[in-house]
């Protein structure tokens, strides 16, 4: 379901499942969350590379897989801990992961893309959220753009269900400027790599006192020294 490959110091983690537009099923939130996890322990690799096969990145959930586990609670319950494991993966990963998007990233694939370190995207790709266009509450979507976004601006991406082109995802402040997708990878790969710069206890701490967002400067100031002392 992951494909990885090391370049170098580079890990680069594919999206595999090209026949389902890269649909998120247990079998791939697993590999990636294992993919991730082992990038982090092999000391030869400095920054990761999250992308995808085919002409779009992650058409989302895998919706098959949710109606089939619809009428077991239990089942139903641990897709929902593991959707919301997917997401919060990269961020505790110890070294920098940067999404490389083509074509559409939707639903929870866009979470996922944002939830790296850093995107990247290529010219003509966008990015939705088109759960409410099918009468499902984007529940983990919301907390995710909140903490990039408005909640005015982020109501209204859920709600309205509208995918925004790669340029739109820029103006906002979500991406760099898009790039040709023929150089898409290169690219990524070279703001991976250009992130690299902390050993990964502190790479992970820096992830964290970012991931705490706007604060007052005193408890600013205290998250630093606690996160100082513990690598001290």
């Amino acid at each position: 379901m992951i494909r990885a490959e090391t370049r170098g110091r580079l890990r680069l983690l594919v999206l595999a499942r090209p026949e389902k537009r890269n649909a998120i099923d247990t079998a791939l939130a697993e590999s990636l969350i294992a993919g991730l996890r082992a990038a982090e322990e092999d000391s030869g690799i400095a920054a990761i590379v999250l992308a995808a096969e085919g002409p779009g990145f992650c058409a989302g959930a895998d919706l098959a897989e949710m109606r089939a586990l619809a009428a077991d609670p239990a089942a139903r319950a641990a897709r929902a801990a593991l959707s919301e494991a997917i997401l919060l993966a990269p961020g505790r990963t110890a070294k920098p992961v940067v999404a490389a998007v083509q074509g559409a990233a939707l639903g929870a694939g866009a979470a996922l893309a944002l939830c790296c370190d850093q995107m990247l995207m290529a010219e003509g790709a966008s990015l939705g959220f088109p759960e409410a266009t099918h009468g499902m509450l984007p529940a983990l979507m919301a907390p995710v753009l909140l903490r990039h976004l408005a909640p005015r601006k982020v109501f209204s991406l859920l709600a309205s269900g509208r995918a925004l082109p790669a340029a739109e995802v820029a103006a906002l402040g979500l991406c760099p400027t898009p790039v040709p997708a023929a150089a898409l990878l290169e690219r990524a790969a070279a703001l991976a790599e250009g992130l690299a710069t902390l050993p990964p206890p502190a790479m992970l701490a820096l992830k964290q006192l970012c991931a705490a967002g706007p604060q007052p400067l005193p408890e600013g100031f205290a998250r630093a020294r606690a996160a100082r002392e513990a690598l001290a």
